[in-house]
């Protein structure tokens, strides 16, 4: 039997497929949320009705 590279290893294939899932399912999900890379959680979404999920980050210089 010919001894197989560590890569061509089922044992590495799976975790890796898992963890690639993953990421690309968070991706997604932050985008289907309407989620922007410079975005952050809004600390005051359950204070109103009106409130966002996230709201943009502010530079030091925007306020």
């Amino acid at each position: 039997m010919k001894k197989e590279k560590w890569y061509q290893r089922k044992l590495f294939y799976i975790p890796f497929s898992i963890v690639m899932g993953i990421l690309g399912f968070g991706a997604w999900f932050g985008t289907a949320l309407g989620m922007h890379i410079d975005d952050e959680f809004n600390k005051d979404y359950y204070s109103g009705k009106d409130e966002p999920l996230f709201k943009r980050k502010h530079d030091k210089g925007d306020e």
